[in-house]
């Protein structure tokens, strides 16, 4: 498995195992689908994070060098 499955792949895949084995477990569906919201919603929170801690770091240099200035006088 060199790329990842997307969700759809993966319920596919499940159905397919609950046909050849003759039963289904039917929590474990809806237990996938909440792993993909919370996956997608933890990318985002990371995407977001990332964003602010590049913005803030330019902001936290000035007041670094501010702090510099005033302990220089």
């Amino acid at each position: 498995m060199d790329k990842p499955i997307t969700p759809e792949q993966a319920r596919e895949a499940l159905l397919q195992l609950f046909q050849d084995a003759g039963y289904a477990v039917p929590e474990l569906l809806p237990y996938i689908d909440g792993l993909t919201r919370e996956n997608e919603r933890l990318k985002q929170e990371a995407k977001r994070l990332r964003l602010a801690a590049s913005r803030g770091s330019s902001s936290g240099d000035n007041m670094n060098s501010r702090l510099k200035d005033a302990l220089r006088e």
